[in-house]
């Protein structure tokens, strides 16, 4: 397997962001990483701390390149994902700082207030395995990308690594859409509020929000798969104090994050409705005027109905049991 770090560094980190041909309202690519940094400082300076850390150990941190294009909005649509990508070469990079002759052995995920946890990996078999097992009606937008697509093998750490890559991409998600969450703030400060605005918002965290539940389900699956078919494997998996704190971090995190996004959305459309503008919506959209945006609400409630079955909640009960005081942390 092609060194996990060497993916990081050629994929994440290039050695080239090419500039744009000036113009009016055309930012060169410091432009946009300064631009960036100060949208995070405000309104997720937990993500503005992950990019910066990430500055002082890869040697071309180009996060500018997840914004397509060159103009300031093109950046605030980006923000999150420049986060979520940025919180992978974090896990990794600070890794191999903390254990530079064991490259590939650790993850080092970040758990928040400057703080991160340092992960070995344990044996884990690939994800497709378990995924082929999983029902037509359970395989939601995700499952294809990151768990098992019959139409080549997924080459993504998500496979690769098991549950220890399952892991790596929900928490880089949680990372991402605390940052597209929290950017309402802007579009109040920033904007007229009219339903355009707030359209731009919610397509940006609908795109994202259902991840939480999808990892969820895909990490609580693969522990049950393997607790069926690969005792030993999950015995070592659920004896790795640091997966344990990770997983329990991200599900508390995200969950709570959810339930905070559903009471901004709320006041949002109560806000709009007291404008005298026409809004609602159902599981599948949000109506805004003369156009909707996709909640995706019954796919989340899928998921979240097979995850109140007995045999996921048994395996939580199970980790939350296994959870020790925090002693692996670092600063």
């Amino acid at each position: 397997m092609k060194s996990l770090l060497c993916l990081l560094l050629t994929g994440l980190f290039p050695l080239f962001s090419f500039a744009p041909t000036p113009g009016p309202g055309i930012l060169t690519p410091k432009e946009k990483r300064q631009y960036a940094l100060a949208l995070l400082q405000e309104y997720n300076p937990e993500g503005q701390y992950i990019i910066r850390m990430v500055d002082t150990l890869a040697f071309n941190n180009a996060f500018d390149r997840y914004a397509e294009g060159h103009t300031e909005h093109a950046v605030r649509d980006a923000l999150g994902t420049m986060v979520h990508e940025s919180h992978h070469g974090y896990s990794a990079l600070m890794a191999w700082r903390l254990r530079p002759k064991e490259m590939d052995k650790f993850a080092c995920p970040y758990l928040g207030d400057g703080e991160h946890v340092l992960m070995p990996f344990t044996n884990v078999f690939p994800t497709e395995e378990m995924g082929k097992t999983i029902p037509a009606r359970l395989r939601t937008q995700r499952f294809k990308t990151y768990v098992y697509n019959p139409g080549g093998k997924i080459q993504l750490s998500s496979n690769l690594l098991g549950i220890y890559g399952l892991l790596d991409e929900w928490i880089a998600y949680y990372h991402g859409t605390v940052t597209d969450v929290n950017m309402y703030r802007w579009y109040q400060d920033h904007t007229e509020g009219t339903t355009n605005d707030w359209y731009r918002y919610f397509s940006t965290v609908g795109s994202v929000i259902n991840a939480h539940v999808e990892f969820k389900f895909f990490c609580l699956s693969y522990l049950l798969y393997a607790q069926k078919n690969k005792p030993a494997v999950y015995r070592e998996i659920m004896a790795n104090e640091a997966f344990v704190r990770t997983f329990l971090y991200v599900n508390r995190q995200y969950s709570n994050l959810i339930r905070s996004y559903g009471g901004i959305k709320k006041n949002i459309l109560s806000n709009l409705r007291s404008k005298g503008m026409t809004v609602s919506e159902d599981d599948e959209w949000i109506y805004l005027s003369r156009q909707a945006v996709g909640n995706f609400a019954s796919e989340y409630k899928v998921l979240e109905s097979e995850l109140k079955k007995p045999a996921y909640q048994t395996l939580l009960g199970e980790i939350q049991a296994s959870a020790k005081p925090a002693g692996s942390a670092g600063k």
